[in-house]
């Protein structure tokens, strides 16, 4: 994250929906088969990168396992402390980790990279601090193949958020992962469709970013590849997320 403009803009943004965001995202890992995904044995250390509220981080949730997540909001840190207390939880950047070397058996990182534009020293501090034999899962939302369509896409994502950097398609995310020394053990594409009031809700969004948003649907949103579809006054449209297992290459 070393764009520091950026790097502000995420944390204003998120500091602005910390009261909101962790309803509002709750059960969005639901039904996904993460922690099987995963791999991860009962006694694992794990950490997450863009924790957040603490929602995905709890889906690791167990008796015996050591959880941490780090994030560089002060404002999720603190709700997410407040719903988890046992979670070993700081303010810190994941690009650099605040962790020993080969020290946790799965870093985490999901629906952070495409709020940030250089991922790439992300993914090699969590390279460093599995260990020999640990695992980094990555998971976020993707865009299309096409150029066109990734293009008009994350024009969208940006006018609805500002902390938005940038979605990736799988090829660019499969990319990364060799680049930052890491060979996939697993991937997965797992769609959904999703309700534009769900995505956007008026408690959270300031009304006229609303509006652009959706007048930016009504003119272009069929460039995205989202397939928009209005409904009353809502839309539906799609979302696709990929899940990548890694390990050391």
């Amino acid at each position: 994250m070393s764009d520091r403009w950026h790097t502000e803009v995420l944390r204003s943004e998120f500091e602005r929906t910390s009261q909101t965001f962790g309803e509002r995202t709750k059960g969005r890992f639901d039904g996904m088969g993460i922690v099987e995904f995963s791999r991860v044995g009962d006694r694992a250390k794990v950490l997450e990168v863009g924790v957040g509220t603490g929602n995905f981080l709890s889906l690791f949730d167990g008796p015996s396992r050591d959880l941490i997540g780090v994030d560089l909001t002060p404002a999720m840190i603190l709700k997410a402390l407040a719903s988890f207390p046992a979670f070993g939880l700081v303010v810190a950047d994941g690009a650099k980790l605040p962790l020993d070397s080969r020290s946790v058996d799965l870093a985490s990182t999901a629906q952070t990279l495409h709020h940030i534009w250089e991922p790439l020293p992300v993914l090699r501090e969590m390279r460093r601090v599995i260990a020999e034999s640990g695992r980094v899962l990555v998971i976020d939302q993707i865009a299309p193949e096409s150029f066109e369509q990734a293009i008009a896409m994350n024009e969208l994502e940006m006018i609805r958020d500002p902390s938005h950097a940038s979605s990736r398609p799988p090829s660019a995310l499969r990319t990364l992962m060799r680049v930052a020394g890491l060979s996939i053990v697993d991937e997965r594409i797992v769609g959904s469709r999703q309700r534009f009031s769900n995505w956007m809700p008026a408690i959270e969004f300031p009304p006229e970013r609303i509006e652009k948003v959706k007048s930016f649907i009504d003119q272009h949103g069929a460039a995205t590849g989202m397939n928009f579809e209005r409904d009353g006054n809502d839309y539906t449209y799609d979302r696709e997320r990929m899940m990548i297992l890694a390990e050391r290459a």
